[in-house]
């Protein structure tokens, strides 16, 4: 560590310890403690600046009062964003040092969510800093499924009432389209099983799976095809891993007939295509050209892709904190979900271009999105879904807003669910 470095990180913890609550600097802390001069430090209500004739340079801290003010509920969002900036500057010696105090400031947090948020936002900014390509490399062991978890039963519940409720008598075939983070075909299997003794006339499903590779592993993708064989259905799987990839595989698929029921589902994806230019246009077009019946969205609530870090660091660490701890209702379904969130933070805060794919925007902004593009929405109620859902968990809840479903915990929104659909002809090739 250089001296710089170590005088910096050596400051940062005695003005911690000494419970600085931005009023003036104890002088002796500095002359006793880190052999400062007191003619070399200038202290004024807008920052502190430390001259040092070893560097020829000025050390200053615009905002250091407000970084570790012991008044302030929350200081490690504070130094994470004076980290991204040191960065942002080129000041890397200065991001260390602050990387060192958020290590030390997160270790006595009580919440071992609280503990891991903090851990996984320093580890992006490392990431970010000295640009560690991959920013996180698929795991080696081989991929397992999880109980579900509330979020995604969130997903599920949604998918299941749009399918429903697009159904009659008349038609004869069924074709979902899914884009989700994890495709499990026993859950569709039990929804299908029920359409058939609802609907007697349902001939034949086909569900198109379009999912994200989260293993170097594949077992899972033949799992799937070994539980849909001789199950009177057809099941397709493709992987995406980039915008051009769901661009690419939804361009190839045909609606079959007019008897043909096409659902949509897209389930916390579709906010990916935003990272590619023109990407969110083509696919939605493409929707609207198979003449989709339904189209679900099931997206996190929160607007986490303003193209300034700072600002986007916050953001993201505001929604994070209270969503990593809605993850302790689900403990045993954690380790998929903490491996996929943690990826997601890494992607938000450690990249830029189209390699900020995790480009997560609030429903306000999707709504105003999808209705420029043609689709209207479909109102859902929340009492219905309520009852299929099994809400019996304590801190969770399900409300309806604006016809469009909300998931909260202690009354934070995490995720938003809502179905549309588009009102033209619909465009049917006989292809698949």
């Amino acid at each position: 560590m250089s001296a710089k470095a170590t005088l910096i990180q050596t400051f940062l913890k005695k003005l911690n310890r000494s419970g600085w609550n931005g009023g003036p600097i104890e002088w002796h802390y500095l002359q006793s403690e880190l052999q400062v001069p007191r003619r070399n430090v200038c202290w004024k209500q807008t920052g502190l600046t430390i001259r040092n004739e070893e560097w020829k340079s000025h050390l200053r801290f615009d905002s250091l009062h407000q970084i570790l003010s012991p008044s302030m509920a929350a200081p490690l969002p504070c130094i994470l964003m004076e980290c991204a900036k040191a960065i942002e500057g080129g000041r890397l010696d200065v991001a260390d040092s602050l990387l060192a105090v958020i290590q030390s400031l997160a270790s006595k947090e009580e919440s071992i969510w609280r503990r891991k948020v903090v851990k996984y936002f320093a580890e992006a900014l490392v990431r970010r800093a000295y640009g560690i390509r991959p920013p996180f490399p698929l795991p080696s062991l081989p991929f397992l499924y999880e109980p579900e978890a509330t979020l995604y039963k969130l997903a599920r519940v949604t998918s299941e009432h749009g399918i429903v409720d697009s159904l009659n008598s008349g038609y004869k075939r069924l074709h979902i389209i899914d884009f989700s983070i994890v495709f499990q075909f026993w859950r569709w299997n039990y929804l299908i099983e029920g359409l058939k003794r609802q609907y007697g006339g349902l001939q034949s499903v086909l569900i198109t799976s379009i999912t994200l590779k989260l293993s170097k592993h594949t077992d899972y993708l033949r799992e799937n095809r070994e539980c849909a064989k001789g199950r009177n259905l057809e099941l397709r799987q493709l992987i995406c891993n980039s915008p051009d990839d769901i661009v690419n595989c939804i361009s190839k698929l045909r609606r079959k007939s007019e008897d043909e029921v096409v659902v949509v589902n897209w389930n916390f994806i579709l906010h990916k295509l935003l990272a590619q230019d023109g990407a969110m246009e083509q696919v939605l077009s493409k929707v609207k050209d198979l003449g989709a019946d339904i189209m679900v969205i099931v997206e996190q609530e929160a607007n986490l892709n303003s193209p300034d870090l700072s600002e986007r660091l916050e953001q993201s660490f505001q929604y994070y904190s209270p969503f990593f701890e809605s993850l302790e209702e689900d403990y045993d379904s954690d380790v998929l979900w903490e491996m996929y969130f943690r990826r997601q933070i890494g992607n938000v805060v450690a990249c830029e271009g189209v390699d900020r794919v995790e480009r997560i925007e609030s429903f306000a902004q999707w709504k105003n999105r999808i209705c420029q593009a043609g689709f209207c929405p479909v109102p859902q109620q929340v009492d219905k879904l309520k009852i299929d859902f099994g809400l019996n968990l304590v801190d969770h809840r399900i409300e309806e807003k604006e016809g469009h479903i909300l998931l909260l915990w202690h009354g934070f929104p995490l995720a938003v669910a809502s179905v549309w659909k588009f009102t033209g002809p619909p465009q049917f090739s006989g292809g698949e």
